[in-house]
């Protein structure tokens, strides 16, 4: 799949999502308000159901008209409190909101509509809450000389409604959080496999090129000593012999190197631990390999200076270890190299490092450089050869030993790798 055709389905996807989110977002939001609508219908029909029984216990027993034992002017001197029974109103309130399945924290007042003044309350702040959503209902229907209303607050009112629809809210936030887990994966995924084809495209272009030039190189040198007559000299015959054997050995080390990776992932690998001096290793390995690639461009400097540095470990793999490192900062160096190697122990164990003068990798890319068929991109120069396999390799033998590898880098600055390795090797 092309990288532009994963960004256009990357981008769709993502913009049907967020219109997903929002749309369910928006119906959380309109569910909680008709919620609220529903709880206020029913509020408003508990206090009309509370003024209209009021209404008949008044008409019953202080001031009906058909009452033989009150007359017009006994009604005119009834006082407000003896019209508005305020322990009625209360208990009728509990009544009808416990009836209504109401919240039964609230306050209630009577209030003089004129000018808001609170006459009768239960909570000696209800001035202060008239400024929240507080629930009213008209009183005229009881006395009439002045506009009083009835009013009905509950602090946890919003409280109440989103605890109604909690589970509903849950079910919902969970489900959309699902969603959103699953569609980070899934893009996270395509984008790693989009990656991971790209490296292993490479590493199969670099491995034919690497293989290219020895398979040309045994044909043409096999297509003279198939040509060989009785003339031809020992020593050239030889000559060609030795270039067939050391191209045909240098594909072999290629498809080792191919070979031990896959042992790597398979765990198939076993670590044969003797005792060997890493120094020694280190000195070596570093002489083997500028010999043949750097000798007249390259400035060694040792600074080993770890007390003991004779290790209980797989020679072979520590050995392959400090080829790839050094390897890769003579690869990647510029013109002059310098290497630095140092060594010292450091908890129980020793720890060598080994500092170039090269290109130096770029902080996004030392977060992936220890990636199976990962390469550092190398700008201009093209003349780096490689797999991709090399760090990676070496990361899982460090820590196959228990030890671990960091890296510091600055771009045309140099690179500098850390190697910890415990002095005895778990098993």
């Amino acid at each position: 799949m092309q990288r532009f055709s994963i960004k256009v389905i990357i981008l769709i996807a993502s913009f049907s999502l967020t219109g997903l989110v929002l749309t369910q977002l928006f119906w959380v939001v309109k569910a909680v308000q008709l919620a609220e609508k529903q709880y206020d219908h029913r509020v408003n029909i508990a206090m009309d159901e509370v003024v209209e029984e009021m209404v008949r216990s008044n008409d019953t027993a202080l001031i009906s008209a058909k009452n033989p034992y009150y007359d017009d002017n006994q009604k005119q001197k009834l006082t407000f409190f003896e019209v508005i029974d305020t322990v009625l109103m209360a208990r009728l309130l509990e009544k009808y909101i416990d009836y209504h399945y109401l919240d039964k924290d609230y306050e209630f007042a009577i209030i003089k509509t004129l000018d808001n003044s609170v006459i009768f309350s239960t909570s000696p702040d209800f001035d202060r809450l008239t400024k929240s959503k507080v629930h009213k209902a008209c009183l005229s229907c009881l006395w009439q000389e002045e506009y009083f209303h009835f009013a009905l607050y509950f602090p946890s009112q919003r409280k109440e409604t989103i605890v109604e629809m909690s589970m509903w809210l849950t079910l919902s936030g969970m489900f959309i959080l699902i969603v959103i887990i699953l569609f980070t994966y899934i893009i996270t995924t395509i984008i790693r496999q989009k990656k991971l084809s790209d490296m292993k495209n490479d590493f199969i272009n670099n491995m034919t090129h690497e293989f290219k030039t020895p398979i040309s190189t045994i044909s043409l040198a096999s297509e003279v000593l198939l040509h060989a007559d009785s003339e031809s000299s020992t020593e050239r015959l030889k000559k060609y012999s030795r270039i067939i054997f050391d191209e045909n050995q240098r594909m072999r080390s290629q498809v080792d190197r191919v070979l031990q990776i896959a042992s790597l992932e398979k765990g198939d690998y076993e670590l044969k631990k003797t005792e060997f001096d890493l120094h020694k290793v280190i000195r070596e390995t570093v002489q083997n390999l500028c010999f043949e690639k750097c000798e007249d461009r390259s400035d060694i400097i040792y600074h080993l200076d770890a007390e003991n540095h004779i290790l209980h470990a797989d020679r072979m793999h520590l050995t392959n270890v400090v080829v790839n490192l050094v390897d890769n900062a003579i690869k990647y160096s510029n013109d002059k190299i310098t290497l630095n190697l140092y060594s010292r122990n450091q908890d129980g164990g020793l720890v060598f490092s080994i500092e170039d003068n090269g290109v130096g990798i770029s902080q996004e890319a030392q977060k992936h450089i220890f990636d199976k068929f990962y390469r550092v991109p190398t700008g201009n120069i093209h003349t780096v050869k490689g797999f991709g396999l090399g760090l990676y390799y070496v990361k899982n033998i460090i820590e196959a030993h228990g030890g671990h590898i960091n890296v510091r880098s600055e771009v045309n600055k140099g690179t500098r790798f850390d190697v910890f390795i415990p002095l005895d090797t778990p098993i």
